[in-house]
């Protein structure tokens, strides 16, 4: 039995599409943090940059492997310039959330139909599971236990 082609397809397209804002939205942050702990978090939202990048491409690749086209549209992007990185964060935690809903979709789909599928559906939602324990994190105030 074979995950729905088509249900697949699209699930996958909005996933590239959510990770493309997701690059986007690393990179407009980090272009907006100043202040003395500047640097290791724009250094970190870099690398976000990149990780989206990298999967978005490697779900574009899942699309066409499908037979499918990929998406040429980009989901939702940053609306708002803030004034602190904890409204970044606050952001970046929901994006991080609707990211693994997307994944969990997919893994639905794929369950027991799709080996190579379904594996990239698990990793990516313990990927995105971990970003957002990261973002919980870099949340909490010192002496916040």
């Amino acid at each position: 039995m074979e995950p729905d082609r088509q249900e697949t397809i699209d699930v996958l397209n909005e996933i590239l599409e959510l990770e493309l804002a997701g690059a986007v939205r690393y990179t407009q942050y980090a272009l907006m943090v100043f202040g003395h702990a500047r640097i290791p978090i724009i250094d970190w939202m870099r690398k976000q940059t990149d990780e989206a990048l990298m999967h978005a491409s490697t779900v574009g690749e899942e699309v066409t492997t499908l037979g499918g086209k990929v998406s040429l549209g980009i989901g939702k992007l940053v609306g708002t310039h803030h004034d602190h990185v904890d409204e970044m964060m606050e952001e970046m935690l929901t994006h991080e959330r609707a990211g693994v809903e997307l994944y969990r979709k997919l893994l639905r789909l794929t369950e027991g139909k799709s080996v190579s599928l379904e594996e990239l559906a698990r990793e990516m939602v313990r990927n995105e599971e971990l970003h957002i324990a990261e973002i919980e994190k870099m949340l909490r105030k010192r002496g916040d236990a």
